[in-house]
């Protein structure tokens, strides 16, 4: 069963969320007597300072993308190197054994350009294999033991570009996931104790009523934005 996306339960940004939690944190400390009478304590005090210190252990969104931007990078420096050997030594081979020859195709497809990472690194191992057999045919051509050493070095680095750049990306999206429900453990944390001062002060004293009022809406909830009629 596909696991549903995780998406933030608040529409303001990130920062501006650590911020209110630290200002009702100190808040409840200055209005500590009518919120202990509510059943706060030392133990959920702790609990929402660790909630908002769970945030800041998170890579924020940027890093995280920039690190997939750098893998990815890296993997598709990988597949040019490669791709400009094979291409040398497809050409090596065209020019002894022609196009239309069945040794030339033994090297394997031509189109590198049009194959996926994955093709290419296989490609590439048949390419590696044909190039050994050939090895004496193609010498006149410059091709060299050094070479084909070349071709599998690149074809082994590639391959695991590949695994790194699906691994880094495998662990933004978790990490992403796993940092906006840290996020969201927050946010409810702050609804709750804004409901709760809310609650406390309503109709006694608006200055610290208006204190807990999250949103800055006339009814102190998010803003709903009605959908646009075509």
């Amino acid at each position: 069963m596909k696991k549903n996306s995780v998406s933030r339960e608040y529409i303001f940004p990130d920062a501006v969320l650590k911020q209110k939690a630290d200002e009702f944190i100190n808040l409840i400390d200055r209005d500590i007597l009518e919120f202990t009478d509510r059943g706060y304590t030392p133990v959920k005090k702790t609990e929402f300072a660790n909630a908002r210190d769970a945030v800041d252990n998170f890579p924020s969104d940027e890093q995280l993308e920039a690190i997939k931007i750098e893998l990815t990078a890296q993997k598709d420096a990988a597949r040019n190197a490669l791709a400009k050997t094979m291409r040398t030594i497809l050409n090596m081979a065209q020019n002894v054994y022609g196009l239309a020859s069945a040794k030339y195709k033994e090297f394997g497809a031509s189109d590198l350009a049009r194959q996926s990472d994955a093709e290419l690194v296989r490609n590439a191992r048949i390419m590696t294999v044909t190039a050994e057999k050939y090895l004496s045919d193609l010498a006149s051509e410059g091709l060299s033991a050094d070479k084909i050493t070349t071709l599998s070095t690149q074809r082994d680095i590639l391959d695991l570009a590949i695994d790194a750049q699906a691994k880094g990306i495998s662990d933004r999206d978790v990490a992403t996931e796993d940092r906006i429900e840290t996020l969201n453990i927050l946010y409810r944390l702050l609804t709750k104790y804004a409901g709760i001062g809310q609650d406390i002060f309503y109709e006694t004293d608006e200055a610290k009523y208006n204190d807990y009022v999250i949103y800055d809406t006339p009814s102190g909830e998010p803003e709903v934005t009605p959908p646009s009629v075509e």
